[in-house]
């Protein structure tokens, strides 16, 4: 029975009110597993290095979404057309007055955000990455603090650490950038049409930051999560639970239900 290369245990923090959950993420074979995405035993990310490909495993409904880059290039293209179509209707929203609003909000059932709509109106902000202070710990390993600005306002807060003191092979560092590196393509070409549905896709851009995110605290959200490594195992778990579960449904990947 082979055993898993790396696994990273983090404890993520949804919104300040609430404990800990335990997130892991396992290395083996140019493939990443993330197990119980969110909590509650349902949903996994599977993710192969070559070819690159996210699988989005819902225990749940027994099915399986594959992402892959020309997914993303569709998804791009979807937002192309529809995005200029949000942005007026972001405008006009904007010029409501609050009678006008809850009338429309009516009108639609209650079913759409407005709110949402509205960011479409906004510009995008230029993401800008930054070393925000000396070296520190994070559970007794050394990492890089970074700051990501959109625009002036300080978004989220990370801390990079060294591939070498988490002890990770070359290949299995290889494989956790090829996924940040597939993560920030995905976001970057969804992020605009997301937000008009109120899906937050955080844009870190770690293309030019080297090492492993060991801690990340977003600020653009009101609920402040928060994800800090636990502990970091150099073998772990059987190869097989990488696979998909036999009789699972696949599917094309959507952005939104």
């Amino acid at each position: 029975m082979a055993n898993a290369d790396s696994t990273l245990e983090y404890d993520v923090i949804e919104s300040e009110s609430q404990p800990a959950k335990v997130q892991t993420v396992t290395i083996k074979d140019g493939k990443i597993l993330i197990k119980d995405v969110g909590g509650g035993g349902k949903l996994d990310f599977i993710y192969s290095a070559n070819p690159e490909i996210l699988f989005i495993v819902d225990h749940g409904k027994r099915s399986v979404m594959a992402l892959d880059e020309g997914q993303v290039n569709k998804i791009a293209k979807q937002t192309e057309t529809v995005q200029p179509l949000l942005q007026g209707i972001g405008e006009q929203i904007g010029k409501l007055d609050p009678k006008q609003r809850a009338k429309w909000e009516s009108m639609l059932g209650g079913k759409v955000d407005l709110d949402n709509l509205a960011e479409a109106a906004k510009p995008a902000q230029a993401v800008k990455i930054v070393k925000s202070g000396k070296a520190r710990k994070v559970t007794g390993i050394e990492c890089q603090p970074m700051a990501v600005f959109q625009g002036k306002v300080k978004s989220a807060e990370f801390c990079m650490a060294d591939a070498a003191k988490l002890e990770l092979s070359v290949m299995d560092y290889a494989t956790i950038r090829s996924l940040l590196n597939f993560l920030e393509r995905v976001t970057s070409k969804t992020q605009g049409l997301a937000k008009q549905f109120g899906i937050n896709l955080p844009n870190l851009n770690l293309h030019d930051v080297v090492g492993v995110p060991i801690e990340i605290h977003d600020l653009s959200s009101n609920s402040h999560s928060s994800l800090s490594l636990k502990r970091f195992v150099p073998s772990a778990e059987s190869v097989d639970v990488m696979k998909i579960p036999e009789g699972y449904q696949f599917g094309p990947f959507k952005l939104w239900k």
